[in-house]
């Protein structure tokens, strides 16, 4: 059994003392659930944390186009609805890409 897996079981109040109490082959198969389990719980935070760097970018760009977007209003006004197309389809991008992730 690996270190998280230790972890992991500590901190579900099951000791691995109590493994030590089931034959070799239960035990293997215990261990190897285990180590299933904490791996999968890794994973999944790992996609999350990914997945909110990609918004935290995704919001930093729409936010930094919208300046733009707005200081080109002011510069050339006739551009306004041509700007916020596509400001408004790389947040719409964005967020289905985000969705999707």
């Amino acid at each position: 059994m690996n270190e998280n897996s230790t972890l992991a079981i500590q901190g579900n109040s099951v000791g691995p003392q109590s493994l030590e109490f089931m034959s070799r082959h239960i035990r293997k198969q215990a261990e190897q659930q285990i180590d299933r389990v904490v791996a999968n719980g890794l994973a999944a935070n790992a996609r999350e944390q990914v997945r909110a760097l990609l918004a935290q970018t995704a919001l930093q760009n729409v936010g930094a186009l919208s300046a733009i977007e707005a200081h080109l209003i002011t510069v050339a006004p006739l551009g306004s609805p041509r700007y916020q197309s596509i400001v408004d389809a790389y947040a719409i991008g964005a967020a289905q890409m985000i969705m999707r992730w």
